[in-house]
């Protein structure tokens, strides 16, 4: 599915564009890129730009994990162009996007590429007769950065404030206007519970869209917060007395023509239908796999705490926040919410993960239980317990224990992405194992 080198030329040359950034994002969810000339265009679009393997496995801090597989030795591979994801980058004037597939040496698929893996399971799915719509929800904090180095909230207004919209409106009303130049629609931003919290509802789409959608998101928040003095961050818990930053995910289930949503039960206000049970039950069962991917960082686990506005118990409910899953709306708005995941995932790994866990519900039949409608976050621990509600897990190396004990959630990203997934999240967390905070010295240096 090659881009074709003329007409992507000819679609620069009426845009007035001299420049195109080639991107792809490694198993962390970082961006890597090259920039194109437009007069060199032709050779990338059809052969590919050429990358290092070995620049997957290296960790967030760019080092290459001491478990990496992909060495020095591990050869190239190509990046090559998807026309779906082209978009112009007004605050770089002359210049556009693409987000690219990776390909082997030879130019053939190589099963280490995320982006290639999401439209294999998109194929998957709609040969059994389903299509899915999706959309990305990130949470994200605005920081001044001062001068000894230590980051301020740039306001502590109060969650949906107006005072919090007009506080930081210039920097709302850049960021907004950038995205329409990117063709990107956001149906609302709004001020959010932390000190200096923002969050944003990005258009829904195909899967692929929807992460192409939400990539360019993010890239534009850093850039827009930047060009403000600011820092964005999306870090899930930056400091353990601020709200964490999500990034829920909405999706909904269609027929293969994507006319008829069926997630919903017809001629009902609110329930879901039997097919959208079973893609929940899907979820649930898997919640815990779910969590090394969508979760996959060490403070990943400090947001999901219980009792919190986080998502940390395995359960469902219509409109009830504190649980993984909820469904919001009436009517043609019903859909379903997954709330436990959060930006330092791969979205792209992210959406793989979650279809091929609802698609294994509605395929088994998986019954979710009676939807809960309390707050967990105000039952002790017997009642939890009474209730039979379950935990999603509590650290990282527990997520990752349950993602390979998990054949489905192995399966939907495959046995290539897994292998070099492992190594870096478990390079991270030996690395976080080693480092001595300035908690434990605080505790312990002068202990008697």
């Amino acid at each position: 599915m090659n881009a074709d080198a003329a007409a992507i030329l000819e679609r620069l040359k009426a845009d007035g564009i001299d420049y195109v950034w080639m991107a792809f994002h490694d198993y962390g969810g970082r961006a890597s890129a090259k920039t194109v000339p437009i007069d060199s265009i032709r050779g990338p679009v059809n052969d590919g730009v050429v990358f290092c393997k070995a620049n997957l496995n290296m960790d967030a801090e760019d080092h290459q994990v001491a478990g990496a597989a992909l060495l020095a030795n591990a050869g190239d591979m190509l990046i090559v162009p998807d026309i779906r994801s082209y978009t112009l980058l007004p605050r770089y004037p002359g210049t556009a996007l693409m987000h690219t597939w990776m390909r082997d040496k030879d130019g053939t698929d190589w099963a280490g590429c995320p982006r290639t893996r999401l439209d294999q399971i998109v194929a998957s799915a709609k040969a059994k007769g389903y299509a899915f719509q999706a959309a990305f929800e990130p949470e994200f904090v605005l920081l001044q950065e001062l001068p000894h180095g230590a980051p301020k909230p740039v306001n502590n207004t109060m969650m949906y404030s107006q005072a919090g919209l007009a506080a930081e409106n210039t920097f709302i009303t850049d960021f907004l206007r950038e995205m329409k130049g990117m063709g990107i629609k956001v149906p609302q931003f709004s001020k959010e519970y932390g000190p200096g919290q923002y969050e944003v509802s990005l258009q829904h789409g195909t899967p692929i869209q929807a992460v192409d959608r939400y990539l360019q998101f993010r890239a534009t928040m850093h850039d827009v917060a930047r060009n403000h003095g600011l820092v964005a961050s999306v870090m899930p818990k930056p400091y353990e007395n601020w709200a964490g930053n999500s990034m829920h995910v909405h999706i909904s289930i269609w027929d293969t023509d994507e006319t008829t949503d069926l997630t919903a039960e017809t001629g009902d206000d609110t329930e879901l239908s039997q097919l959208g049970k079973w893609f929940v039950g899907g979820l649930l069962t898997h919640a815990a796999a779910l969590s090394a991917i969508c979760n996959p960082t060490v403070n990943s686990y400090k947001r999901l705490l219980p009792g919190s506005w986080a998502p940390a118990n395995t359960y469902w409910g219509y409109g009830n926040r504190s649980g993984v899953i909820r469904v919001p709306g009436m009517h043609d708005r019903r859909h379903i919410e997954f709330r436990s995941p959060d930006n330092t995932a791969q979205p792209y790994l992210v959406m793989c993960a979650m279809i091929a866990a609802g698609m294994d519900g509605i395929e088994k039949r998986i019954d979710p239980g009676e939807p809960f409608e309390g707050d967990v976050g105000h039952l002790s621990a017997d009642e939890i317990a009474n209730f039979g509600l379950g935990f999603l897990p509590r650290t990282l190396p527990e997520a990752l224990d349950a993602l390979v004990r998990d054949d489905v959630v192995c399966e939907s990203i495959g046995p290539e992405i897994l292998k070099h997934f492992l190594a870096v999240k478990r390079g991270e967390l030996d690395r976080y194992n080693t480092i001595v905070t300035d908690w434990e010295r605080s505790t312990y240096l002068e202990l008697q």
